[in-house]
Parts: structure tokens; C-alpha cells; sequence
């Protein structure tokens, strides 16, 4: 789990976007858009001045790094920051600093050098409230600020951002000698305090006198600092920075602002240290939001209104590094930064018996699809897919994965791994091949499995079968011990068979076998289809059309199998459109156990799923089908077409009941129209009759209830009498425990069974304590 934990060290959630990044002053200019757009003027200029102290200055001469980063320039023009700061700067009502009421500090600072980098370390340590010097051989201040813009607008905009602030201005006073502004121990004993400082800035500009200090990539003998910039002379430290270590005035003002902290944090903790640069930022921009929308010119004069300046925000993608919110449904529709789901999975795998008993990612830990996507998108491969794996096996042998999670799973697992459901048989002696349906394509209908094998007997006469479950979903519960010998017993029936190639129809039960079991050769039944050239029966005529192929996400990378899908559709005279994402699009809904832990997720995710094309779907995964019929979405199986199955897409889904049948009725099938044998089996028959409308049956369905379930619970309430009657409509209301959950049934008897009104189940547990006549009895 550490191992998981520390890849998110890379993770780029806070990165900044690319103008901000190649920003000297690395400002914040999505929320100053924000603030524009919401029309906060004042709080946008608030913004701009504090970070770069001079907003005045800064929006006349900046040369605008960001407008040339800007990703709009791939479809127009950038977005117009430099004029937005303009704007911004002429329409702000209120510009004077605050004052605070800080306590004096008893520090000396001196600057060397009145320039714009110089003002800027003096204004930021005088707003600290530390005694400034500020020393400048020349007779005025803003150094190469003199040529670039009108003086009185810069020495406007000094006096503006300085009028709370106290410092004293030392002009035509050169400094030549550094060392005798230091507090080294000549200087105390000649008891010069007034004229000695604990920090020294040197902002001397282009060609000034660096007296000694290295710059910053130089190394001294005297310095401490591994990468330059700063030195100690005695109790003084001297930094060094702006346009005198070769930086233009930007990045020499940014200078001045940031080393500032450097000096501050010496002056606190005696470490010198000169600021380091910041990796560069690792912010994707999604460049599907781009849309061709020209930039704001101003109606009226130089600036930009506050509508236009909205206008131009507006502009912006706002990008960001979303790539996990884009990819991950589990990111996105649960609102949290993978970041943030780290450390609630870390605190959910906690074992049950230590300090912390919560486990706030259960929910989403056994909902996640696996689908992987994730970490295909994330421009660091974060692999939180692989995270939440390793959690839900930890969570479960922490106990701490509720079991209702998992019931109606493990029993459907079961049943098909069952004797009633599962079969293995050789045809022939057994050859090179054998075909594994997977355990829901035949639940779904019989027919996806028989005319399959029947057509790959007539090519392959002794291709073998194998029918049951591949154990996924002991996976999904993170049962280790359980799934290994689940695995263990498929590993076998392999064996058994000869150790012949699977033939697999579904996509998800080849993904897991190859992780698992990766001795086993597979190979897709839509390439066997391919290669061994199947052509449609003219009696199962397509009714052609165009249809969207949705590929399966365990199908991501499969080109072979992806391929021989769109090929057989195109010989079936299908019209086959791609997606707008390929295959890079996420799970149906249906991987994991969130239909059950968290019911609302997996819906967002099938409605997700749903919408990228109005087209129908064609299909190579029965679970797509499944997901995408019973929600209203018209989608065909790619057997449907090829066999003439459900060409149209309309025959309904089985419910669960059904599916179980289903399964019988395909090995009874199977035994007797392969191999002449007449199966003994009992048929799967509910003990009651039942009558059901559409929304019940759909609520039955939803909450993964059998028709044996319902039987039971009325059978319960009728053998015990332990049943409400509701007097307005005459229906009966009982409840039974199933397994791991509580199921109420509101019924009513009628002459040959009995009506279900309504369905629903819990994971409460209901402890009862009969009393009769003041006496406990016991139930």
C-alpha cells in the first residue's frame, strides 16, 4: 500500500496552469477571472497586488509571457491578461493598501539599489514591519524603469503602495565596500549598530557591483547556499537578485518579491537559503474545450469595460490538470481529487482492531468498475485502479467490506459454478480448443451460446466447452483466499480438458484470466469468427442500419478483437460509427459491486455511457447489453446480428429468476442437442406462483432479489404468522432475513399464489423479544 501511497507524490492536481507557470510572479489568473466575472473589481486588483506589489508598473511594461503560452493560440487568439490587467488596474474604485496594525521589528534590512527589484524587497519586508535602508548612488529611485514609462506614473504608483509603509531612501549614497554594512565582529566592537544590518539585498541593476556575492548557479568557498545567490558575512546574510544576475525587469521585481521570504525565514529560523526554482508545471490543458471565439477589442478607448472585461474571461478554459476528472467516473461523480481518496483509502485499510475504525472509502472502494481508464489519462500514470484493488482485499480480510456488498455476487457465482448451471465436457477426444462462454451470455439467453458453439463444432469438430464462472467476482470482493481456489478449480477443469486454448465470448472473463491465470492461451470468439471465416445465414438477415460500436473497457487495447468486431458488422451490412473517444471511454456501469454499494453511482456511470452517441449501440459484451437495454438504450449484441438472435434489439432482459433458468435450460440444451443426453436436472421453479407488475419486477431486479427470496419471506410469515395486516389496501407486510440482508415483501394471496406489491431490503438486522402475559418467550 506505501508503495501506491507515495506515486501520488507526482500527482499534478495543484499545478498551475502554463501562463501562470511561465508568470515571474506565478499569479493566480484564474481567480482573478473568477473575481472579473463576478464583477469584483476591487478584489481582482487586490489580487494582482499581492503578487506583484506594483500592479501600476507591472500592467504598463509586462511583455505578457503568459499570451504567448496561452493554449487559445492553437484556434485564435490568447486571452488578453495584460489588457485585462489594464482594464483592471483603470477600474478598480478602490486601490489604497490596507493598513495593519503590526508590531515593529527590531531588524535592519538594506537594500542596495533603488530599482524596481529593490523596491520590491523593500516594500515587502517594510510591510513586515522590518527597518528598511535603502541605499541608491544615484539621485532618484526606479532605475531602468527611466525610458520604459512616464516617471510620474511609476514614482505615482511608489508613493500609492508605500503610503502605509515606512522605510528610509538613502539617494547619491553609494555603498562600496559590503562588508561594512555587516554584523561580523569588527563592526560590533567598533560599535557601528546603527549603521549594521541582519540582511542585505543587493539589487545593484544591469552591470552593477556584485561585491563578491555569487550569483545565483555559482558556488563559493564563503557561501552557504548549494546553488549561488546568497552568502554570510558574520550574523548577516546577503542575497543577491534582479537585473545584476542578468534577469529583465519582470523576473528582476519577482526577484526582489521572492527572495524577500528567504530573507524573512532566515531572519526566523538562522537558515539561509536562496529561492528554488519550482519544477515546471505538469497542467494538461483539455483542449476539447477550445472553440473558436475571437478576442474583446475595447468600444472605447484603451481599456476594456467591466462587461467586456467579463466577456474576455469568459474566454478561458480555466485549465487545469483534470485528467482524473475527465477519465475516472469515480473522481468525477463523487467530486473528490485522487489525492483525497488516497488517504481515505489509506485509512480505510486500517485493520479493524487498531486506533481507527473508520473507513470512509468503503462505499467507492467496492463500487469502482476497475476500468482502468485512470491511469492510461493521468499524464503521471497514477495508478489509483490498482490502489483500490489492493484495498478491497485489505478491507476484507480487515472485515470491513459489509457482506451485503457482496451476497447476491457470491450466489450468483455459485449457481453458476454449480452443478445445476456449470459443465465441462470434451467433444471428441478433446482437440486444440475449447469454447468458454463466460456465466452471463448464456443467463442472458441460451441461443448466445449454442449457435456460437454449433457453428465452431462444424469448423472444429473437436473444440471442447467449459461452462461456468471466471471467479471476478470473488475478485471485486477482495476474498483472497476464496478467489485463489476459486481460481485454483478453473486452473483445473482447464487441465482436465486437455490445457486446450479458450475460446472466450467475453471480454471481461479473458482481461481476468491473463492476470490470473496467464499459463492459459486465449484467444476472442469475434477473431475465431474472422479467422475461420464465418458468414451470415441468409435467414438471419440483418436489418442493417448504423450503429455505434461500444467497445467493452476490458476490450481497451485488444486491437485484434476490436477489429474482427467491425469487421464482422461490416459484412453483416451494418453501417459501424466509432464514439467520440475510440474505446477510451470508461465501464458500462456494470464492473464492480456498485450496483449493489452504491446503486446511484453505477447509474451515473450507465447514463454517462449512454449518451455519447444518439446512435444504438452494438455490443460484444452481454453486461453492456444488459446495462444499456434495461435502461431504454436500443443496443445489439454482435451475435444478434451474425445469428439472428435479437437483430432488432428488442426482445426484453431476463430478470435474475429468469437468467438462473436460463443457465439449466442451456446445459439441458447442450447435453442433449451435442450429445444426445437427456439431463436429469430438476427444473428451476419457485415454490409460489408469483405475480408481478413492471415497476415491481424492475424493483426485484434493481435490488437483486430471487424469486426464491420472495417465497421464502412469504413462507416465513405464512408457516409463523409472523405477518402485518394493512388494513386500507388488505396486503400483508413480512419480513425474513436472507443471508446478509433483510428483505420486506408486501403481498396478498390469491387463488393459485400470491401478488407482490412492493419489494425492498436493508442491511438491518431486527432483534425481537416476544412477551405474552408479562412472561419472555422465546421465538
Amino acid at each position: 500500500m506505501q508503495n501506491y501511497y507515495k506515486q501520488f507524490d507526482t500527482c499534478r492536481e495543484r499545478d498551475i496552469p502554463a501562463c501562470a507557470d511561465v508568470c515571474p510572479f506565478k499569479m493566480d489568473i484564474l481567480a482573478i477571472q473568477e473575481r472579473i466575472a463576478k464583477g469584483r473589481f476591487n478584489a481582482a486588483y487586490k489580487s494582482i497586488r499581492d503578487a506583484v506589489v506594483f500592479p501600476g508598473i507591472v500592467s504598463e511594461i509586462c511583455p505578457a509571457y503568459c499570451e504567448s503560452i496561452c493554449v487559445r493560440n492553437i484556434v485564435d487568439a490568447p486571452v488578453q491578461i495584460r489588457l485585462l490587467e489594464q482594464s483592471i488596474v483603470a477600474n478598480a474604485s478602490r486601490k489604497a493598501p490596507n493598513k495593519y496594525n503590526l508590531p515593529v521589528r527590531k531588524k535592519r534590512v538594506a537594500v542596495i539599489g533603488a530599482g524596481l527589484s529593490g523596491m520590491g524587497f523593500a516594500f515587502r519586508m517594510a510591510s513586515k514591519k522590518y527597518d528598511v535602508t535603502v541605499f541608491e548612488k544615484s539621485g532618484k529611485i526606479g532605475g531602468s524603469l527611466e525610458g520604459k514609462m512616464d516617471e510620474a506614473a511609476y514614482m505615482a504608483e511608489f508613493e500609492l503602495q508605500f503610503q502605509n509603509e515606512k522605510y528610509e531612501l538613502r539617494l547619491h549614497s553609494e555603498v562600496e565596500d559590503l562588508r561594512t554594512l555587516c554584523r561580523d565582529e569588527q563592526n560590533v566592537l567598533d560599535s557601528r549598530e546603527e549603521e549594521l544590518f541582519d540582511i542585505i539585498y543587493v539589487a545593484t541593476g544591469k552591470n552593477g557591483n556584485t561585491f563578491g556575492v555569487p550569483l545565483p548557479g555559482e558556488s563559493s568557498d564563503s557561501a552557504e547556499s548549494d546553488i549561488g545567490g546568497c552568502m554570510r558575512i558574520g550574523d548577516t546574510a546577503v542575497f543577491i537578485g534582479g537585473e545584476v544576475c542578468g534577469k529583465d525587469t519582470m523576473h528582476a521585481l519577482a526577484d526582489g518579491i521572492n527572495i524577500a521570504s528567504s530573507a524573512e525565514s532566515f531572519l526566523k529560523t538562522k537558515k539561509l537559503e536562496y529561492p528554488k526554482q519550482e519544477r515546471p508545471t505538469g497542467c494538461v490543458p483539455d483542449e476539447d474545450k477550445l472553440v473558436n471565439t475571437p478576442p474583446v477589442s475595447p468600444r472605447e478607448g484603451d481599456v476594456l469595460t467591466e462587461e467586456e472585461c467579463a466577456a474576455e474571461a469568459e474566454r478561458c478554459i480555466r485549465c487545469q490538470c483534470d485528467a482524473c476528472v475527465r477519465q475516472c467516473d469515480l473522481v468525477s461523480y463523487y467530486n473528490k481529487m485522487p489525492a483525497k481518496m488516497r488517504d481515505e483509502i489509506f485509512l480505510s485499510c486500517k485493520p479493524a482492531g487498531s486506533l481507527v475504525h473508520k473507513s470512509p472509502a468503503r462505499k467507492y472502494v467496492a463500487a469502482c468498475t476497475m476500468c482502468g481508464l485512470m491511469t492510461e489519462g493521468c499524464p503521471e500514470h497514477i495508478d489509483l485502479c490498482g490502489m483500490i484493488k489492493l484495498a478491497r482485499h485489505k478491507m476484507h480480510a480487515a472485515g470491513k467490506v459489509p457482506a451485503a456488498y457482496r451476497q447476491y455476487f457470491m450466489r450468483d457465482m455459485a449457481f453458476a459454478n454449480g452443478e445445476q448451471a456449470a459443465l465441462k465436457r470434451k467433444s471428441g477426444n478433446g482437440g486444440r480448443y475449447a469454447f468458454f462462454p463466460g456465466c452471463n451470455l448464456g443467463a442472458l439467453d441460451p441461443e448466445y451460446v449454442l449457435k456460437p458453439y454449433k457453428w465452431i463444432l462444424e469448423k472444429q469438430p473437436d473444440t471442447s466447452i467449459l461452462l461456468r464462472c471466471c471467479s471476478v467476482p470473488v475478485d471485486w470482493d477482495g476474498n483472497s483466499e476464496k478467489h485463489q481456489e476459486e481460481m485454483n478449480s478453473l486452473k483445473q477443469d482447464w487441465e482436465e480438458l486437455g490445457k486446450p486454448i479458450l475460446i472466450m465470448a467475453c471480454m471481461s472473463c479473458r482481461k481476468h484470466l491473463r492476470e490470473y491465470l496467464p499459463q492459459i492461451e486465449t484467444v476472442s470468439l469475434y477473431e475465431i469468427l474472422r479467422q475461420w471465416g464465418f458468414k451470415k445465414d441468409k435467414a438471419d438477415e440483418a436489418t442493417g442500419g448504423t450503429y455505434a460500436v461500444f467497445d467493452p473497457c476490458s476490450a481497451r487495447g485488444e486491437k485484434a478483437a476490436r477489429e474482427a468486431v467491425r469487421t464482422l458488422a461490416a459484412d453483416a451490412g451494418i453501417t459501424a460509427t466509432e464514439l467520440p473517444r475510440g474505446d477510451k471511454h470508461g465501464c458500462c456501469g456494470f464492473g464492480g459491486m456498485g450496483s449493489i454499494a452504491a446503486p446511484e453511482f453505477s447509474e451515473y456511470v450507465a447514463r454517462q455511457r449512454m449518451e455519447l452517441s444518439e446512435d444504438p449501440y452494438i455490443v460484444y459484451c452481454s453486461n453492456c447489453k444488459d446495462v444499456f437495454c434495461d435502461r431504454g438504450k436500443r443496443t445489439v449484441h454482435i451475435l444478434d446480428l451474425l445469428f439472428g438472435i435479437d437483430p432488432e434489439g428488442k426482445k426484453s432482459q431476463p430478470d435474475l429468476t429468469q437468467r438462473r433458468r436460463n443457465r439449466i435450460r442451456l446445459k439441458q440444451r447442450l447435453l442433449k442437442e451435442i450429445w444426445g443426453e437427456e439431463s436429469e436436472m430438476k427444473s428451476y421453479e419457485s415454490k409460489y406462483t408469483l405475480l408481478m407488475g413492471d415497476e415491481v419486477r424492475e424493483k426485484v431486479n434493481k435490488q437483486k432479489i430471487l424469486e426464491e427470496d420472495i417465497c421464502d419471506v412469504i413462507e416465513h410469515a405464512e408457516t409463523t404468522g409472523r405477518k402485518t395486516l394493512i388494513p386500507n389496501t388488505g396486503h400483508y407486510k413480512a419480513y425474513k432475513e436472507i443471508g446478509h440482508i433483510t428483505c420486506w415483501v408486501e403481498y396478498a394471496p390469491f387463488e393459485h399464489g400470491y401478488e407482490i406489491y412492493n419489494l425492498y431490503t436493508h442491511r438491518m438486522k431486527i432483534e425481537l423479544e416476544a412477551v405474552w402475559n408479562g412472561r419472555k418467550t422465546d421465538l
